[in-house]
Parts: C-alpha cells; structure tokens; sequence
C-alpha cells in the first residue's frame, strides 16, 4: 500500500512539473514572438470612415507595405473600422473588406512583416455593452474564418481598440471576447488593451484576465504629454487652443494660454507640461508599467504612440526618438502612429532620420 501510495504520489509530481515545465516554456515562447513584433507602424487607411468603402477598398496597401518594408519595420497594425464595411441592416461584412484583409496579409507576408489587425471605431457603451458584445464576436467570426489558416506568428489579432466604458465592464467585455474568439481560433495570440482608450493606469488595474491561456499580449497607448502629442488637433476641441509646445520644454519657447476656463482640463495639463514633458518623465512613466506588467508576467507592447504634424518638426523628432529609445530599452514593440496621415513619420517621403538608429536595432 505504502509503495502503491509513493509511486501515485511520484507520478502528481511528475506530472505537475511537467505542467509547469509546459507553462513556463509557453510563456518564454509567448515573450520571444512579442518581442519578434519589434519596430511597427500603423497604416490607418482602413479605419477612415470619413471617406467611402469604395475609395478605402480601391487604394493600393502594396506600395504602402513596401516601403515600410525598406524602411526598416518589422510589423504593420491595420486598424479597421468594421462598421464601415457592413451590408446594411445586418452584422455581415462585404465579402471586398475580407478580401483586402487577405490580400493585406499575404502580401505582408512576402515582405517578411508581421500583421495586427485591430477592430477600430466599435460602438461599446455601458448601456450596450451585452448586446455589443455580441456583435464584436460575430464580426471577428467572419475574419478568423478566412484567416484562421494563417501563421499564428505573423498574423495577430487585437479585439478591440481604445474602450471607453467603465473598467470592469471593459473587463468583463474583454474576458468573454477572449473566451468565445477563442473557440475560432485556438492558437492566435489576441491583443488586449486597458479602458480609457488603452491607458496605462487601466491597463494595470484591469490586470490579467481570467481567460488569459497563455496566448495574450497585452498593450497600452502611449501618447503623453497629450498636450503635446495632439497640439491643435481639430477632432479633440479643448485642445486646439495652441501650437508650437516645445519638446524638450523650454520656458522661454512656450505660447502664452489664452482663452481658456481656469477649471479646463487643458489649463491644469499645461500646468503640468513642464514636468512631463522631458526624458525623465517619460522614461518612469513606461518603467512603472513595465515592472507592473513583469510582475504579472504578461507580454506588454505598444500599439500606438505619436505626435500630430501640426507639432514642429524639431520638437515632433525628439519626441519620437526619446520615445522609442526608452521602449526600446525595457523591450516593449512599439508601433507608430502613423505612417503617412495626420502623425506621419513621414518627411520629404523617407522616414525622419531621428528614427533610423531605432529602425536599425
């Protein structure tokens, strides 16, 4: 009995630490495909619903790809505004938006470049957020049928971008995502991001998810000070009262603040912006997340961080630098946004120079 008793207990041992074994070579696989991810881009053609389905769906990606490729990039996201692409009156895509995500894959593929397709413009509410839900599964259905086929570690999916609802209805909202996609898709890494439009502080309150299977990158957006970054952007009102902010600030260099309440959001960041707004800050602000995340021991990456081109140029190239120096150096893929439209990193057509260092690690 003693030695029938040994030999079971001998066998749960064996075999819990062939489990962890298992976990720990998962997780050290996970990291080495999250940080293959490496330098990216955004192309943000397909999430402009401003503009027609048709004209988006005509566009030629391939040159765009390629000269990303020659760049020096290692990965593409490709936001994309499903909503923009349904026939009406029900959840089904056009068979064109399906097709382009295939040609945009097989031809990223080619290039040696990896590819995040992200769902862009969702319309999750607190109010809506069940029946939403719903939606988002059946939409991202129609993508991973066709797509399932595709390499697991060059094709990623990211489930949702920037949630604005509630954290633990995001929360919740992102478990089931997880949970359901997953039975599409078994071994595609999903992309998860924090509420408040993929913030930090959220990301780390959320924390993992009770669905994490080991096949989950988690990401965080990046674009602080925002005072900076979106300077005279027409689409975020309270912040269109100025130009010109230095980076690194200078004192002598800053516009006067004129015309807002002394209660504004705007006033208490440009209160702010001179201790945010240099290397140090930044710099602490990605080590806190980065010892948070290790902690967790999930996989973090960057899927977007930029500065508008109403910034100067000067000022717009230190910050790219800086920023993709610091990620650079706690590991995180960062990926741009965006190649050639409102943050393009483009000038004179050729990636700004600050950048080449980066792009050549």
């Amino acid at each position: 009995m003693l030695q029938r008793n040994f030999i079971l207990i001998t066998y749960l041992l064996f075999l819990g630490f062939g489990i962890n074994k298992a976990h720990t070579q998962t997780n050290g696989s996970l990291r080495k495909i999250a940080q293959s991810l490496g330098q990216g881009v955004n192309i943000s053609l397909l999430e402009q619903h401003w503009n027609s389905p048709s004209q988006l769906l005509k566009t030629d990606i391939l040159p765009i790809l390629k000269s990303i490729a020659e760049a020096g990039f290692e990965t593409v996201r490709l936001p994309v505004a499903f909503d923009h692409f349904m026939k009406e009156g029900s959840f089904q895509l056009n068979e064109e938006i399906i097709e382009k995500l295939h040609e945009t894959y097989l031809s990223a593929n080619e290039l040696n470049l990896k590819l995040v397709i992200v769902y862009h413009y969702g319309k999750l509410t607190n109010e809506n957020y069940t029946a939403e839900t719903e939606r988002i599964i059946k939409i991202w259905k129609q993508v991973i049928e066709d797509m399932r086929q595709f390499s697991t570690e060059n094709l990623f999916l990211e489930l949702y971008n920037e949630p604005t609802t509630d954290m633990d209805i995001w929360k919740s909202t992102a478990t089931t995502l997880v949970r359901e996609l997953r039975k599409e898709d078994p071994e595609r890494i999903f992309i998860i991001g924090g509420a408040n439009y993929n913030g930090i502080n959220e990301l780390l309150d959320m924390g993992k998810l009770s669905t994490d299977d080991g096949k989950i990158f988690y990401t965080f957006h990046f674009y602080e000070p925002y005072i900076f970054t979106h300077q005279g952007a027409d689409w975020t009102p309270e912040k269109t009262y100025m130009v010109g902010l230095p980076y690194p600030y200078k004192k002598r260099k800053m516009p006067k603040l004129k015309g807002v309440a002394p209660d504004a959001i705007v006033k208490k960041e440009f209160e702010r912006f001179p201790r945010e707004a240099n290397f140090a800050y930044l710099y602490n602000r990605i080590k806190r997340i980065k010892g948070e995340a290790d902690k967790l021991k999930i996989p973090l990456i960057c899927t977007e961080t930029g500065v508008i081109n109403l910034a100067a140029d000067k000022a717009k190239s230190k910050y790219l630098r800086d920023i993709t120096d610091i990620m650079n150096s706690f590991d995180i893929p960062v990926m741009l946004w965006d190649y050639n439209d409102k943050f393009t990193i483009l000038k004179h057509n050729k990636v700004i120079k600050q950048l080449n260092s980066w792009l050549k690690d």
